[in-house]
């Protein structure tokens, strides 16, 4: 038997995770992370400690296994993508890491979608991605105006799995389906310095290593590296993949039109493309890497996942056990008497699927009659809507494979299935991320002949939802209100953005005086 070790640096926890050849996990490590807010919407991670935190959990794991130890064939590593990872000369981190779900950038987002829309267009058809608050781009330049002695200090600029591949390693490398979240010409595969010198960051260039195949052998596990954590010296390490990418893989979305959720802090709703299928540059669109050949993944991310339930139990719910939480909102009726959450929780409001800074959470249709659960149930279906509003044109005829932290209630699951009218798979096991990276890891050393064997003898589901026709019906209905609800807000968000404005203003007038 060969295991491939995959690691897997999500925003909330780290994992090291040991999978056999069938894709089975053998041993699973974590260890959460802290995220640190310096300003309301800002989010920084100390970068020494999040690769302590992954040290810690690749130890574990191999004390777990010494069995095993021989039979580990290579290393991958997936993890939170966009955001700002600076390293200096000597491979030292600059200052925190920035994360992809910063606010700090809206007002050089702001300027370019507003006052500059040439670039801002140049940007969408350039990368596949509109300039957005977590890009690696806009915090570039953000850097650039605010924090300039700073940047000027670093060497290199990479991305959360970069940073501990480099530990790993020793080598600085990064790859296509992180650089292309903003950083490449996605018709030249090229980093993008047109886009570069538009937004006067050209000088910079030199920060942005060349990327490479997401399967790609970049290195070997450093001989220190390897006899602190108990591992076998020499292991190759492959270059890894963005979570979201590297998560399709664990899914087994390899081909085309494939539909994954993953439902997590963020909620990433992704399609499988081929290249000449994708419409780049095109209004609301979004478009990222798949690790494999020329597959393309349209992409929207929501800012807004899960955090929308941890606020809902830590206000709403009197119990924080899930179990009970599944059965209230199964007793709750479909709509909830009309009730209707909008899951805009985040401080750097949302992105998919359009972007919006301010937008904020909602509740909208409440009365006397409404009940605890039907507001419960409200926010479930609420994040359930903003899926469907970021897959309004794929094939409803495609399975959508579910997975994250959210596939774990039956009752959500379900729900998703009647909300979208379309048959949902859960996957076996968790660790999908880190389960792609080591499918990649596997196929790089030959214990798949290719990708489809992998996914063949690796990727098998313990449950399929169908969809209620009844309760599509009612959905769609529900869905349109959702719609115009949004829709109708947005106006509203920007106008409560300039009241805060000026009541912070005032507030300091009354400390003056």
């Amino acid at each position: 038997m060969k295991y491939m070790l995959g690691i897997d640096v999500g925003t909330s926890n780290v994992k090291a995770v040991l999978f056999d050849e069938f894709g089975q996990e053998i041993c699973v490590a974590s260890k959460e992370s802290e995220t640190i807010n310096a300003t309301g919407n800002q989010a920084e991670q100390d970068m020494t400690v999040i690769w302590e935190n992954v040290k810690a959990c690749v130890k574990h794991v191999a004390a777990s296994r010494p069995e095993v130890k021989d039979s580990i064939i290579g290393i991958g590593v997936t993890g939170q993508g966009e955001g700002c990872w600076l390293v200096d000369g000597e491979g030292k981190p600059v200052q925190n890491a920035i994360l992809w779900c910063d606010g700090r950038a809206v007002n050089e987002v702001g300027e370019i979608t507003k006052e500059y829309p040439k670039i801002g267009r140049l940007y969408h058809r350039t990368t596949g991605t509109p300039p957005l608050l977590g890009n690696q781009m806009m915090l570039l330049k953000w850097m650039k105006e605010n924090r300039k002695e700073a940047l000027d200090r670093a060497d290199k600029m990479i991305f959360c799995k970069d940073w501990i591949r480099y530990k790993i390693t020793g080598e600085i490398k990064t790859e296509i389906t992180d650089s292309l979240t903003s950083l490449i010409d996605v018709h030249s595969g090229e980093i993008a310095l047109e886009l570069m010198k538009a937004l006067d960051i050209e000088e910079y260039r030199s920060y942005l290593p060349e990327p490479v195949r997401s399967d790609e052998v970049v290195g070997t596990i450093l001989d220190s590296f390897a006899d602190e954590a108990g591992l076998k010296r020499g292991l190759p390490v492959i270059a890894g993949a963005l979570d979201t990418s590297a998560t399709a893989v664990g899914l087994g979305a390899i081909h085309e039109k494939d539909v994954c959720v993953i439902l997590g802090t963020t909620c990433a709703n992704e399609i499988v493309l081929k290249k000449e299928d994708c419409d780049f540059g095109a209004e609301n669109s979004r478009y990222e890497k798949h690790p494999l050949g020329e597959l393309y993944v349209e992409l929207q991310p929501t800012l807004n996942g899960t955090p929308n339930i941890d606020w809902i139990l830590e206000n709403i719910a009197k119990t924080k056990d899930f179990n009970e939480i599944d059965k209230m909102v199964a007793d709750a009726p479909v709509g909830c008497g009309g009730v209707v959450y909008h899951p805009y929780i985040s401080v750097a409001g949302e992105r998919a699927p359009f972007y919006h800074p301010y937008a904020r959470a909602s509740f909208f249709g409440i009365s006397q009659v409404t009940t605890r659960e039907m507001l419960i149930r409200a926010g479930y279906e609420g994040i359930s809507m903003s899926i469907r509003d970021c897959l309004q044109n794929v094939d409803k005829n495609a399975t959508i494979f579910l997975a994250g932290g959210g596939a774990k209630s039956p009752v959500w699951a379900q729900m998703i299935a009647d909300v979208l009218g379309m048959k949902v798979m859960i996957p076996s096991g968790k660790e999908l991320g880190a389960k792609g990276v080591a499918l990649m890891v596997g196929v790089s050393q030959g214990l798949y002949r290719n990708y489809e064997e992998a996914v063949e003898r690796a990727c098998t589901f313990r449950h399929i939802y169908e969809p209620n026709p009844v309760n599509t019906k009612k959905y769609d209905l529900l869905y349109e209100l959702y719609r115009k609800v949004r829709i109708h807000n947005q106006e509203i968000w920007d106008y409560r953005h300039q009241m805060n404005k000026k009541i912070k203003a005032l507030s300091k007038e009354e400390e003056i005086s």
